[in-house]
């Protein structure tokens, strides 16, 4: 699946997607799979999209990606837009939000990425990941 994205982004255009190097203690298949399809959906691959209801790749709003941020272990990225943290900060502290309890299965911080307010805004769904 990660080849199949690599080559839609090297057609595309999309430079600066770069497949998550993330590999620590919050780390799963399941969970990059789940980040990569989101940052597709949110942000186009683009870590540096900043934005009004988001920012950074994954598009995450500011008191979240602080709480996040502190929680991964980067207190000095809390208070700052997440477009301008680094990919690898981005892609940690999106991991860890998404897989916040590493011990036990599953994608429990998926939620932050539910497209049900797509439907209020826009009147379509977008896409599910």
């Amino acid at each position: 699946m990660i080849e199949a994205l690599l080559m839609t982004v090297a057609l595309s255009g999309k430079a600066d997607f770069d497949p998550p190097e993330y590999r620590g203690a919050h780390y799963t298949k399941k969970a990059e799979q789940f980040l990569t399809c989101v940052a597709e959906r949110e942000s186009n691959f683009r870590w540096r999209a900043d934005g009004p209801y988001g920012s950074g790749i994954v598009q995450t709003i500011g008191v979240t990606w602080d709480h996040y941020a502190k929680r991964a272990g980067y207190p000095e990225w809390v208070g700052v837009r997440p477009a301008k943290a680094p990919k690898y900060v981005q892609w940690e502290i999106a991991f860890v939000m998404v897989n916040p309890y590493p011990k036990k299965p599953g994608l429990e911080g998926k939620h932050h990425w539910s497209t049900d307010h797509t439907f209020n805004l826009l009147g379509k769904r977008g896409k599910e990941c």
